[in-house]
């Protein structure tokens, strides 16, 4: 087990813990909501180099669009330092937003639909690169980067099969396109649904040596967090470097000791 596998996973219990005490700390859903958000931009600034602003409040592009209010926003070094991390209050530039993240104490249906939509909002905003900035990657990178990754994190949810079951159905219903879906659902202590939308993409997984594309759950259990980590160093450009810092502990990891489904 290497240092950051064992680090994440007293983290993850850590996480649990807290999750549990809002529900009898806090009288009011509004109050548990925010604790448990406020949990989860505690763990992501830990990790995170001070450069990276995490805040929570709307997102609007340069065609005046706007996301409505996410739990977490986490911004790049490059967005002004407008945000305000003690308040709701913050709006976010969206080509200064590495990624959005919606958290969920529960995930049934309803409320999976409820996630899900607001999800669609920050999809469809678009991120425009500037006269004379310079690109690096292939043409996939270059198209992902016009959309900001969206992530469904979530304390309980049913079992990641029905999850995905409900997450297709939601999708098909709703008539949301494949590149206004969200990007991934995290479940603590469970797993990863992975939305693995282009063949071009990065991300591969698996089984019996045919890659998954699509919606592709992963049971990493314990080390969720691992994942989690890991899945946002692949979706956010990170400048500092700290991407291949989180590949290289947590190296030992292979997809092949969980379940894909």
């Amino acid at each position: 087990m290497s240092a950051l596998d064992h680090i994440l996973q007293v983290t993850s219990k850590q996480i649990r813990l807290a999750f549990t005490e809002a529900s009898t700390k806090y009288t009011t859903p509004d109050d548990i909501a925010q604790h448990r958000e406020e949990i989860i931009v505690d763990f992501l600034k830990g990790y995170f180099p001070p450069a990276y602003q995490i805040a929570k409040g709307e997102i609007i592009d340069s065609n005046g669009a706007r996301s409505g209010q996410m739990d977490v926003v986490i911004c790049t070094p490059f967005h002004p330092f407008t945000v305000s991390r003690s308040s709701s209050r913050s709006l976010c530039f969206a080509e200064g937003v590495a990624c959005a993240i919606d958290v969920k104490s529960d995930l049934p249906y309803m409320e999976l639909e409820r996630g899900l939509r607001q999800v669609w909002k920050v999809k469809k905003l678009e991120r425009k690169p500037t006269p004379g900035d310079l690109m690096c990657g292939s043409t996939y990178d270059q198209e992902r980067l016009r959309r900001i990754p969206a992530i469904l994190f979530g304390y309980e949810a049913p079992s990641l099969e029905t999850l995905k079951a409900n997450i297709i159905k939601l999708h098909e219903n709703l008539r949301i396109s494949t590149e206004e879906q969200v990007d991934a659902v995290v479940i603590l202590d469970k797993g990863i649904i992975y939305n693995i939308k282009d063949a071009r993409d990065r991300l591969m997984i698996a089984v019996s040596g045919e890659r998954r594309l699509g919606l592709v759950g992963f049971e990493w259990k314990e080390k969720t967090m691992v994942g989690f980590l890991l899945y946002l160093s692949q979706v956010i450009p990170w400048e500092t470097r700290m991407a291949p810092i989180i590949q290289l502990y947590a190296g030992a990891l292979s997809m092949e000791s969980g379940k894909v489904f």
